[in-house]
């Protein structure tokens, strides 16, 4: 079989579009409503609206729910003023406090975001926090670290370890980063079913890892207007079955795409690069923002909550984040027990992609270019 018909053979997931825009089940509206003053504007909301990228589903079951964290959330805000100043940080002792996986003894796949590389902009997770992350696994007793990704846009991922500075931090430290593009793949179901998909095309690499790590750089989204740690998992699924970038994704749904990989991918702690981030027309031509803090949490749901709310976003502006609160875990405020630093501390107003814009009251409009939405990035 060629490379060519294996990629076809592959690359076919079982359906294309859920179709649906409507608003998810009742029983959280109230909260929806309530929170920051904060609603989805169309044409997320409307049923006669424009067809809606994000697809969201009309009715959440309570089978769906059944994955969805039930008690508080703890979630670090670490404070960190430049990429320099990171080994000083004592990040053992903030996982402590934080329901860390044990990871003695475990192989640990640390899911880092590698998009593109741009001189000008913060498109990676920085080498600094890789080399943070790899250290902390290690204090921790982990039997096997490996760092990993599948970009989404630039297919030369040799390039992209040179240009990052990551190949060379992970020789460094002796630690190998796996292609996720080119890995073997198993076939997992998709047991949320929020898109159509049957199963996911997953590489090897993390079906066979004990615990994955989500470690995004936090942007704005041109079409998913935040990109955090649940939308870093696009980046856990190969080009070679999906396309690039992960076109069947965005043709299926962003957001119930986003759910529907968090669940089949299992990640279980989330380590956020934040020291500087992306605001403006993201993931790729923004601009960087110095923020200068880390967010770290088991829970992926409230680390993007937590993630949205430095950057004075409501998270029920964020299409797949209102979906996470049903389905991943906490995203309100009175379930997450925040250690280290406020959000009001470290928080600012970001700028919004040309198509969101924020109104009164910290509501947030949406105005898609449909022509758009299938050649989105991660």
């Amino acid at each position: 079989m060629t490379e060519e018909e294996e990629e076809e053979e592959i690359g076919q997931p079982t359906d294309t579009i859920n179709g649906s825009n409507d608003v998810v089940d009742p029983e959280r509206r109230q909260f929806l409503k309530a929170a920051a003053g904060a609603v989805l504007a169309p044409p997320l909301l409307s049923a006669c609206a424009a067809p809606d990228p994000m697809h969201m589903p009309r009715h959440i079951s309570e089978e769906q729910r059944r994955w969805r964290r039930k008690a508080p959330s703890p979630v670090a805000i670490v404070k960190c003023a430049s990429y320099a100043d990171l080994p000083a940080i004592d990040l053992e002792a903030v996982t402590s406090k934080l329901q860390i996986p044990d990871v003695k003894g475990k192989k640990i796949l640390l899911k880092i975001n590698m998009v593109d590389f741009r001189s000008d902009r913060p498109l990676t997770t920085d080498k600094a926090v890789v080399e943070a992350a790899v250290k902390l696994m290690a204090q921790l007793g982990a039997a096997e670290i490996i760092v990993g990704d599948a970009s989404a846009l630039n297919r030369d991922t040799d390039y992209l370890l040179e240009a990052t500075g990551i190949g060379q931090c992970c020789s460094k430290l002796g630690v190998p980063f796996v292609d996720l593009n080119i890995d073997d793949i198993d076939k997992v179901e998709n047991a949320a079913g929020l898109t159509k998909e049957k199963f996911f095309a997953m590489p090897r690499t993390v079906t066979q890892c004990d615990l994955l790590i989500s470690m995004p750089k936090l942007k704005t989204h041109r079409l998913a207007l935040v990109t955090a740690s649940l939308k870093n998992l696009f980046g856990a699924i190969p080009g070679r079955a999906y396309g690039w970038p992960k076109n069947f994704l965005h043709v299926n749904g962003i957001a119930p795409s986003v759910i529907d990989l968090a669940i089949a991918a299992k990640p279980g702690f989330a380590i956020m690069d934040a020291i500087v981030a992306m605001e403006g027309h993201g993931p790729l031509d923004g601009t960087p923002v110095n923020t200068g803090y880390l967010i770290l949490g088991p829970d992926l749901a409230a680390v993007d909550a937590v993630g949205c709310r430095t950057m004075k976003i409501a998270p029920e502006n964020v299409a797949y984040m209102r979906i996470a609160e049903e389905m991943i875990g906490n995203t309100r405020p009175e379930k997450i027990t925040l250690t280290a630093e406020s959000i009001e501390a470290v928080a600012r107003e970001f700028k919004l992609p040309a198509s969101f814009k924020r109104e009164q009251g910290n509501k947030i409009e949406v105005e898609f270019d449909e022509k758009s939405s299938a050649s989105s990035v991660t």
